[in-house]
């Protein structure tokens, strides 16, 4: 099964690689498509669509 995640700061880069890895031992073919870190970016083997901290914005 093909699974999105989006996560937009640490925390949920933390949770969301620990999701993917017990994604992976019920789906042996998972794949992921993800907005995240460098923990997802581990746990999932893969790049993300974008990284979450190059998501961000500043308000002047």
């Amino acid at each position: 099964m093909k699974y999105f995640l989006s996560v937009g700061e640490p925390s949920g880069d933390i949770h969301a690689a620990e999701l993917i890895k017990e994604l992976r031992k019920v789906d042996s073919g998972a794949e992921f498509v993800y907005f995240g870190g460098d923990l997802m970016r581990e746990a999932a083997g893969c790049e993300p669509v974008e990284d979450y901290r190059d998501m961000g914005f500043h308000r002047l």
